[in-house]
């Protein structure tokens, strides 16, 4: 512990050192709030009790019931039929952004909007492929009109939430449910025609990464057989030394026409079995040095790679999967499949598949056994790229009482007979009392990582406050804050929480900036919720860069973007919202 008229300065420092190792992106978002937050304790600045009674606060309570309502909702009703529906009779680009834009935003606005854009990704997905619409066309859109579907309402992101939360710590009003609706529904309109127009202009189309490998299949997949008297015929895989290869594995046996992925130790070799490795494909002459008992088939000579089902997958957000390695994760027993292939950035990772540590966003190339499907859907780990499976049956009365009870739950909520917390867990209750949600599905949708991340913000917002840190950097970057106008000063908190949210996440740009906003309000008089509205928005305006959003990161590689392709269309996009906001604000409030 440090004197405390060094808690200042010492906040400033970890909170700074925070900043530049989430821009580095080699440590997992929770990792690096829980150590910042650990040094704050150490230092003196805030204390352990504070970041633990972070778990009482009303507005982290909310967005985890709203995560549970939302991912009951979605597996329990079959949106996609319904978007079927809605599409029907679109046929171009433009058309098919307004109403699934529109759609998502409204979904968002009431619901978490990552799983919206989770049970999104696979339907946009084959929509472009099936009308010969470049998917690399649409899935930025998709991120994009949920991200501003999602600054509608106060529960529409857990951005808005979480600032609710530091809000009612300082002892302030918190904001209305409707506070963010006018700005928020002019920037949804005015941002989703803003993509119809440009999105399908400066999007271009993307070579799919199935093509990829059909097209390059000999750098993913080396294609052999057993040789002439090989000793390796009757042998299992382990007795042959089949596994736990250097910088290769097997990841699939075709005999007969069958398909036997992933292979399993004890499976024995034949005669005519034709054996797939995958791996680091620029050894493959050490690795007939070293298998003398195979040999490479001729090229082409039983076109069996092109006759194999591929799937592609991206790492979903607050997987069990983000920053961990396939090897340690024993992914082909967790998952009946193995991975060929991994894209990150827009780049084919090389080397040891089983080493490399995945990441939220990584597409990967898997050849997927019978068990897949049933293992994945217990997990939530992946999102498939592959035609949506029908939404099992859902009881029409339990639809009926759920919707009900939810519309009973709302209307006491309207007339303030019940907050709205109390609302959410109500909503709650009749899900649970129908089945709609059970263990097994909290369980894999409430995230760890996600409640260290918002604890810790709260932490680090309570130590900017009570070190002094916001008043040391509004009196020496805002000088002369007396002299600005409230335009100038709401236009500057806007740009910082903006540029902060490009390029860390968005609940550490609120937990950062809210403080200084406090003490700018405090110290010109300006009006509190215009201020805290410009850090909101701020801190969603999360266009410009992939890292900006989750969402952002998981349409990343499966649309083969690049970094420029979020600036060139976000960087318009932002100018709209920004315009729309300010000018909102200096005619509502100044």
């Amino acid at each position: 512990m440090i004197p405390s008229e060094y808690h200042a300065l010492s906040t400033l420092i970890i909170i700074a050192t925070m900043i530049v190792v989430l821009v580095m992106d080699r440590f997992k978002t929770s990792l690096v709030f829980l150590f910042a937050t650990a040094a704050l304790i150490i230092t003196g600045s805030t204390d352990a009790l504070g970041f633990i009674e972070g778990l009482s606060n009303s507005s982290i309570i909310k967005i985890f019931l709203l995560i549970i309502i939302t991912a009951g909702i979605n597996e329990s009703f079959d949106l996609i039929a319904w978007l079927n529906k809605l599409f029907r009779g679109v046929k171009s680009p433009g058309g098919f952004i307004m109403r699934m834009g529109g759609s998502v935003a409204f979904l968002s606005a009431f619901m978490n909007n990552t799983p919206v854009v989770n049970v999104m990704i696979p339907f946009v997905y084959q929509w472009g492929k099936s009308n010969k619409i470049a998917p690399s066309k649409l899935l930025m859109p998709l991120s994009f009109a949920a991200i501003m579907g999602g600054v509608v309402t106060l529960i529409g992101t857990s951005t808005n939430l979480l600032l609710n939360g530091l809000i009612q710590d300082a002892g302030l009003q918190s904001l209305g449910f409707f506070d963010f609706t006018i700005p928020g529904f002019l920037i949804a309109v005015f941002g989703i025609g803003a993509l119809a127009l440009f999105a399908p202009r400066l999007l271009g189309s993307k070579e799919e990464l199935s093509q990829e490998v059909q097209e390059n299949r000999r750098e993913y997949l080396i294609e052999m057989r057993l040789a002439p008297q090989s000793t390796y015929e009757g042998k299992t895989i382990e007795e042959a030394g089949l596994r736990n290869l250097e910088g290769f594995f097997l990841s699939e046996i075709i005999r007969d026409n069958r398909h036997i992925a992933p292979v399993p130790p004890n499976e024995v070799l034949r005669k005519e079995d034709v054996l797939l490795f995958a791996g680091d494909t620029d050894l493959i002459t050490t690795l007939v040095d070293r298998l003398p008992g195979l040999e490479l088939a001729k090229t082409n000579e039983f076109n069996l790679i092109e006759s194999t089902t591929y799937l592609e997958a991206i790492v979903n957000q607050n997987s069990s999967l983000d920053r961990a390695n396939a090897k340690d994760l024993g992914f082909r027993q967790k998952f009946d499949a193995a991975i060929i292939g991994i894209h990150r950035r827009g780049e084919k990772l090389s080397g040891k598949i089983g080493s490399i540590n995945l990441h939220v966003g990584d597409v990967l190339l898997l050849v997927a056994g019978p068990r897949f499907s049933e293992l994945n859907a217990n997990s939530g780990d992946l999102i498939v790229l592959e035609k949506h499976q029908k939404t099992e049956s859902f009881p029409d009365s339990s639809k009926w009482i759920f919707g009900l009870g939810s519309v009973l739950a709302i209307l006491l909520s309207s007339f303030g007979l019940i907050n709205f917390l109390e609302c959410l867990l109500l909503i709650l209750a009749f899900q649970v009392a129908t089945k709609m949600v059970y263990v097994g599905l909290i369980n894999r949708v409430v995230s760890l990582d996600l409640l260290i991340v918002l604890l810790a913000s709260l932490s680090l917002g309570d130590s900017l406050i009570n070190s002094g840190g916001s008043e040391l950097i509004t009196s020496t970057i805002f000088q002369n804050v007396n002299e600005w106008s409230s335009f100038t000063l709401l236009t500057v908190i806007f740009i910082s929480s903006w540029v902060l949210t490009s390029f860390v996440t968005n609940v550490a740009a609120v937990s950062i900036i809210f403080p200084i906003a406090y003490s700018l309000a405090i110290s010109s008089g300006i009006n509190y919720e215009a201020m805290f509205l410009s850090t909101a928005f701020g801190a969603s305006c999360s266009f410009i860069t992939p890292y900006a959003y989750q969402t952002n990161l998981m349409v990343l590689e499966i649309g083969k973007y690049k970094f420029m392709d979020y600036f060139k269309l976000g960087f318009i996009l932002s100018l709209i919202y920004a315009a729309i906001l300010l000018t909102y604000l200096y005619f509502h409030y100044l």
